[in-house]
């Protein structure tokens, strides 16, 4: 990856613990892999900050900001400014991406000349 991914992923996080290790493991085991992953955390009482640190001790792509607390959309737009990629793609801290999601949207973007584009969903 160089400088300057084709995707950044923004992810913000607040005392999400419960689903954090296998959300981050969903969006590293993509088969793209030019991304960053920005992970926007607000402070937590819960394990939040030390599961980020530990992947983030693995896998270079992941960018740790500390949050303003200004709770979701406060985060949202910090990854924006931060990002350094030409496509954003959103994660949740609690959502599971498939390991072909960013390959299919940006194939479907770029053939279709899309601006925007979102997926289906799933509920476990």
């Amino acid at each position: 990856m160089n400088n300057k991914p084709l995707v950044s992923v923004i992810m913000p996080v607040y005392e999400s613990e419960k689903f954090l290790e296998i959300s981050i493991k969903s969006i590293l085991n993509q088969t793209f892999k030019d991304f960053e992953l920005l992970i926007v955390y607000d402070k937590s009482l819960d394990k939040s900050l030390s599961i980020i640190k530990k992947f983030q001790s693995l896998d270079k792509r992941i960018v740790l900001i500390e949050g303003n607390g200004k709770k979701l959309i406060g985060a949202l737009n910090l990854g924006f400014l931060k990002s350094k990629g030409e496509f954003i793609a959103r994660m949740d801290a609690d959502d599971i991406s498939l390991s072909n999601r960013f390959k299919k949207q940006l194939n479907l973007m770029k053939k279709n000349k899309l601006d925007i584009c979102g997926s289906h969903c799933f509920l476990i």
